[in-house]
């Protein structure tokens, strides 16, 4: 009796996995540049509800670009001035700080870093629906 041997081909699997790469590599162009862009106005919104009496430490807030850590996309962001956690958890407010406007329903002062991520919840949201409609529009 005689072995029967089956033998399956795939013209193209070349081309295909490396289209499936490129896919791949697109799709991590754009969560980076939305999650960039997310992490900007992070920034704005620590700036806009820190304690301000010269500026240096509203000067001192910035946040990263958005990078790939394995499966993980990261911003980070801060600032390296000493006061900082000081002046986050203080309850009172100077003139400075008592003439800012508030920014997104949040007074500036105490929990200025809490509040401002408190402030773009909804963004967040509204950026990972974005960054599904760019994925899908790209590969239709």
């Amino acid at each position: 009796m005689a072995k029967e041997v089956f033998k399956i081909e795939w013209d193209g699997l070349d081309e295909f996995i490396e289209q499936l790469q490129k896919i791949s590599d697109q799709t991590d162009n754009i969560i980076l540049e939305e999650y960039s862009k997310f992490g900007l106005l992070a920034e704005e919104g620590a700036k806009a509800l820190v304690h301000h009496d010269e500026g240096t430490l509203e000067d001192s807030i910035n946040f990263d670009q958005a990078v790939k850590n394995g499966d993980e996309i990261i911003v980070r962001g801060g600032t390296n001035v000493e006061y900082a956690l000081r002046r986050h958890e203080e309850p009172g407010i100077g003139e400075g700080t008592a003439n800012k406007p508030s920014w997104r329903g949040y007074a500036p002062g105490q929990k200025y870093l809490e509040n401002a991520v408190r402030a773009i919840e909804e963004d967040y949201d509204i950026m990972n629906i974005r960054i599904l409609e760019r994925i899908l529009s790209d590969k239709l």
